[in-house]
């Protein structure tokens, strides 16, 4: 007997996410990544992995001169609000204008980062490969969900109700479905940051920096973080 792997088509996230309690937090979660921004910063700004869910349609941002998106053709097929932006698309299966970019010698004042690195398979190199996009003077703004610490788990376990009705589908597969996903816990991302730079992250809700306590860890990194080697 052969075993396939499980294959899942699961919609509404956003009907998930952003609403109810859930969808307080993540708007908590938007605002916070842009508080105390100078307009100048930004000017130029990549926004990785927030096609489904953009920063821009969620914040109310000055001195937008670029905004980058990037993500996967999947999701840019969707019906994305993106307000008035000009948005510049770099797909992950076909980028050429993000190529074009680059040959160009520009670099983003601003990367936004909210809930990624715990997805990628490569985080460190991700990490890197982010600072070297970076305008000297530019900010690297990242948001982690503080998964597996028990504030978090417990919040699983209060949302999954909502979960189940959402998505139509088991306990096991919504369980599944993160264990995919989550590929990185929040601890070993925290370590992975401070090898590299010399900053603290933010805690919510609890301002005590210990994982277990909150739903979310902030991180604002500049050039001038990075240690050199």
């Amino acid at each position: 007997m052969k075993v396939e792997i499980k294959k899942f088509e699961y919609h509404n996230y956003d009907e998930y996410l952003y609403t109810g309690l859930q969808g307080l937090i993540m708007r908590y979660n938007h605002r916070k990544l842009s508080k105390n921004i100078h307009e100048k910063i930004n000017n130029r700004i990549l926004d990785i992995g927030g096609a489904a869910k953009p920063h821009c349609s969620l914040v109310n941002l000055k001195g937008v001169n670029e905004y980058w998106i990037s993500d996967s053709r999947e999701i840019f097929d969707k019906n994305i609000d993106l307000k008035n932006y000009d948005i510049k698309k770099h797909i992950y299966e076909d980028d050429t204008d993000y190529k074009n970019f680059l040959g160009l010698n520009k670099k983003f004042t601003r990367i936004i980062a909210s809930h990624v690195l715990e997805h990628v398979d490569k985080p460190e190199e991700t990490l890197l490969k982010w600072a070297s996009l970076l305008d000297h003077e530019g900010i690297i703004d990242i948001a982690i969900p503080c998964d597996p610490g028990w504030a978090w788990r417990f919040g699983q376990l209060i949302s999954r109700k909502k979960a189940i009705k959402t998505y139509r589908m088991s306990s096991k597969d919504i369980d599944l479905i993160q264990a995919r996903e989550h590929k990185n816990s929040c601890q070993n991302l925290i370590r992975i940051i401070k090898a590299y730079t010399n900053k603290r992250g933010s805690y919510f809700p609890c301002i005590i920096p210990w994982v277990d306590l909150n739903l979310l860890v902030f991180y604002r990194l500049r050039m001038s973080d990075f240690k050199s080697t």
